[in-house]
């Protein structure tokens, strides 16, 4: 969904319609953080980092890019995630989309801990091509559960980013609208529900089912839809069937995830920090 452009992001001066677009997100941010005023400065250091990095860069709404990230931290915040997550979400397609931006950069400037996320994010965006469409989908999924086995909060990432693309499917070809909905419910779905995260779940599930109910050809999209409902899900396929997700026991350690997220939400609703 981006235009991508060769970027040295020190240095570099935002467009004016960037910097209009950051300033009018920033003052969102800072509400939407309040609850993390220790990192706050690292947070605003973060925001003006991904407006440099994606400047040139736009969505095909035409929108700048930068909107993305920026939206898909606001849905962390909004889960009360720590500014790690919080941060890895404004970063999370730099290395990916921006040329001169690496690991080693986000690391030397914020961190492991967001480097780390935002590594987890960019091993599950570089998807196999090999033209049979029933196997790459396995091994993507694969890939990305993976990843996420490692540190639960790429899970959270991925749900928002996933969430945020959902809510501007709009923009997509009306084939595009209906393969990606039936994606969401087939996988990320289920896996908000195995976390136990009910908004992005709720959310995740009533998108899809929109778009489905707006496409074009309804025909095509009723079948994905009684497809994707009807049936174990991908999801479920695979932890139960693929032999290397067995063997790094990623079942478990996502049942795991979901007894940090429930501690997470325990401390959210009880007024405490959550510790993550």
């Amino acid at each position: 969904m981006t235009s991508r452009a060769s970027v040295s992001v020190e240095g570099t001066e935002p467009s004016l319609e960037q910097r209009s677009y950051a300033k009018a997100y920033a003052t969102r941010l800072a509400q939407a953080t309040g609850y993390l005023k220790p990192h706050m400065k690292q947070i605003a250091s973060a925001l003006k980092y991904a407006v440099e990095a994606h400047d040139g860069q736009t969505r095909r709404s035409g929108e700048p890019f930068v909107t993305h990230p920026i939206e898909v931290a606001l849905i962390l915040a909004g889960l009360r995630m720590d500014a790690a997550t919080v941060i890895a979400g404004l970063l999370h397609d730099t290395v990916e989309d921006c040329e001169h931006v690496t690991i080693y950069d986000l690391r030397t400037r914020f961190g492991n801990e967001v480097a780390r996320i935002v590594e987890g994010e960019t091993k599950v965006s570089k998807l196999h091509t090999t033209g049979s469409k029933q196997f790459d989908q396995r091994m993507n999924t694969r890939a990305m559960l993976l990843a996420m086995a490692e540190d639960w909060r790429i899970i959270v990432v991925k749900l928002a980013d996933r969430l945020h693309n959902m809510r501007t499917i709009g923009a997509m070809p009306i084939e595009k609208q209906v393969r990606v909905a039936a994606e969401t419910l087939d996988v990320f779905v289920p896996l908000a529900r195995t976390l136990g995260i009910k908004p992005l779940e709720d959310e995740l599930r009533q998108l899809s089912l929109k778009t489905f109910a707006l496409a074009i050809d309804v025909s095509i999209a009723s079948h994905e839809a009684a497809t994707a409902l009807g049936r174990s899900t991908q999801l479920e396929r695979l932890l139960e069937d693929d032999y290397v997700l067995r063997e790094r026991r990623v079942k478990a350690r996502l049942e795991e995830h979901r007894v940090i997220w429930d501690a997470h939400q325990l401390a959210w609703n009880v007024g405490m920090t959550p510790a993550l």
